[in-house]
């Protein structure tokens, strides 16, 4: 059954009584992207439906990329599943699983959730009668791993060749029947530039739900991958001598049926409306700090160097634009944020477009499309003082959430700093003899 089909809980507690699942996976997203959650029994699930949520520890939301929690002591917060997301996963036995707002014990909204956060966003777009649609496309590398932990390419097919769809089509074509039957639709998919290396890319839907169908495609890749006795990985550069794995991220703003960004007079030729320059400078003007989320590790500056990466911080139709007007803008409105990575956490990085598109409009900026380029930030710690410093978008998402996600990344920097590489060792050991 399908989440089209399911919108209600009386329709899941038909489900529940088919016995076609016996096990439902509550799930929820933590600050850094991670999917947590608990599995439970049918009827333990049909208790939570009766009742208010799940109980999780407040640590789980923000636990760091080793497991260990930000805070020393925590309460407990709520899962409230969502019920649109119900899903029957298709390849495990009787099993479903569905995603989650975070609540406290009291039914407020949780202040670090991150569903929440792009919700309330959402509303204050939705305030101006405006409306998103977005689509993620995301790369990921296939590898094979060997017993003392390297890693290397699953397989070495060439750049955008028939080859690499060859060597992987029973992985590929599983996967695709997998994501379609959980309700996210693949408008395409190709075999990326690295060896191993694998690109899709989704449909257009509604920001939550596009953001759900990243968390839930990552799911299936991982599961699947295992299945097929690989691994896959969403590392932005998982090998220093192939080419990274990046995240375009599809943009259209919308009232109603109608692109708000299209103005076919425009007198510079773009046709941009002015509302359109308004987004698309509020989000120029916000970047250094919207890169803490799209590009969210200290891996993903390793990227920046490469020739294909998007280098110019502004808007153009060229690719190297890290905002790019697509070859059918003056058609559908739609643009694209080019250097977001598949690490990225999808709600916190949509918030943050979204709420610098809004301050955008509210202050009616303007912006000189392929000539107004600012810089980017070159490391992680530069981007995540940029974000600290940007009252917008901490303000939007939340001064607690915000405090949480830099906090977490300070930890990660200082881990990295503190971390003696195998190079430094081979490099300086014999150094001074």
């Amino acid at each position: 059954m399908s989440s089209k089909e399911i919108v209600s809980r009386e329709d899941i507690f038909e489900t529940l009584k088919t016995g076609k699942v016996d096990y439902v996976r509550v799930e929820f997203v933590d600050l850094l992207g991670n999917t947590r959650g608990k599995s439970l029994r049918r009827a333990e699930f049909e208790e939570v439906l009766n009742g208010k949520g799940v109980e999780f520890a407040e640590g789980l939301v923000v636990l760091d990329y080793a497991d260990v929690p930000l805070f020393s002591s925590y309460y407990d917060v709520i899962a409230v599943p969502d019920l649109s997301t119900f899903k029957i996963i298709p390849y495990l036995e009787r099993t479903a699983r569905v995603l989650s707002y975070l609540t406290t014990l009291e039914g407020a909204m949780h202040e670090l959730c991150v569903r929440s956060a792009l919700r309330n966003v959402l509303k204050k777009l939705e305030e101006r009668n405006l409306s998103l649609y977005s689509a993620f496309e995301p790369t990921f590398y296939l590898v094979k791993q060997a017993g003392d932990g390297t890693i290397r390419p699953a397989d070495d097919a060439k750049a955008f060749s028939p080859e690499g769809l060859w060597d992987q089509q029973e992985f590929l074509k599983n996967l695709i029947k997998y994501l379609e039957l959980l309700d996210v639709k693949v408008s395409s998919i190709n075999k990326h530039y690295g060896p191993g290396q694998y690109e899709l890319k989704f449909s257009l839907s509604s920001p939550i739900e596009s953001a759900d169908q990243l968390i839930s495609s990552r799911e299936v890749i991982r599961d699947l991958a295992r299945s097929y006795g690989m691994l896959a990985t969403f590392m932005p550069k998982p090998f220093s001598e192939q080419v990274s794995s990046s995240m375009d991220v599809y943009l259209s703003f919308h009232r109603g049926k109608d692109s708000v960004m299209l103005d076919p007079t425009d007198p510079k030729g773009h046709s941009l409306s002015q509302i359109g320059y308004n987004i698309l400078a509020g989000i120029v003007h916000h970047l250094h700090a919207i890169m803490a989320f799209a590009a969210p590790t200290v891996n993903s500056y390793r990227r920046f160097k490469e020739k294909v990466v998007p280098n110019r911080g502004g808007v153009g139709h060229e690719r190297h634009f890290v905002i790019r007007l697509t070859s059918p803008f003056k058609e559908s409105g739609l643009f694209e944020f080019r250097l977001a990575d598949p690490l990225a956490n999808p709600y916190l990085f949509l918030a943050s477009v979204v709420a610098s598109a809004i301050d955008g409009i509210e202050n009616n900026m303007d912006i000189e499309i392929e000539k107004d380029v600012t810089y980017l930030p070159e490391t992680l710690e530069e981007a995540i003082n940029a974000l600290k410093q940007d009252s917008v978008i901490v303000r939007s998402l939340g001064n607690a959430l915000v405090d949480a996600y830099i906090k977490l990344k300070k930890r990660e920097l200082d881990a990295y700093t503190n971390y003696v590489s195998e190079w430094e060792i081979r490099t300086y050991l014999k150094a001074g003899w």
